[in-house]
């Protein structure tokens, strides 16, 4: 009787396991699977937006957009936009074009319900000719909720945005 009882508990954590890898293993597939046609769907529309607003080149002939990708989160989807900048006169000048653009494509993104959280990074060539991100932040669904984006000045993006950060070659 004592042999039964030690299988017994030793073949339902077996089959425990089993069952919790078989679950874990059919859901993860959808988290993995990152061409769903909503995703594609959704960066087809983000591309569009900002070919649009910001044109298909940047001022230095580069492509506007260097990516842009979509993930799934708990609430809605979370994008994140890379674009190549345009450079300016000076320095500041370029910051503050930055902010212009970046208000320019985060105001049709904010009506769609469907993005949670909006990432954007900004590149330009800095030393020795490298391109790196001069500047990115990120903008939660809240946020954009309560902001009139008519009224909105550019220069108070890095006040009302998570995690910006800013190269300091644009305080030159």
């Amino acid at each position: 009787m004592t042999g039964m009882q030690k299988e017994r508990p030793f073949r339902f954590a077996v089959w425990l396991w089993l069952l919790t890898t078989a679950v874990l293993l059919a859901s993860g597939s959808w988290l993995l699977k990152t061409e769903l046609p909503e995703a594609e769907n959704l960066k087809t529309e983000i591309q569009a937006i900002t070919i649009d607003r910001l044109g298909e080149k940047n001022n230095m002939n580069k492509e506007r957009i260097d990516d842009i990708s979509i993930s799934r989160g708990l609430i809605g989807w979370n994008v994140e936009i890379s674009l190549n900048a345009d450079k300016s006169f000076t320095m500041f000048s370029t910051k503050q074009q930055i902010w212009q653009d970046a208000i320019d494509i985060l105001e049709p993104l904010s009506g769609f319900d469907q993005l949670n959280g909006i990432s954007l990074s900004f590149i330009l060539p800095v030393e020795n000719s490298l391109h790196k991100s001069v500047m990115s932040f990120r903008l939660d669904k809240a946020t954009r909720d309560q902001l009139i984006w008519s009224n909105v000045d550019p220069s108070i993006l890095p006040d009302i945005t998570y995690d910006y950060q800013e190269h300091p070659v644009l305080n030159n």
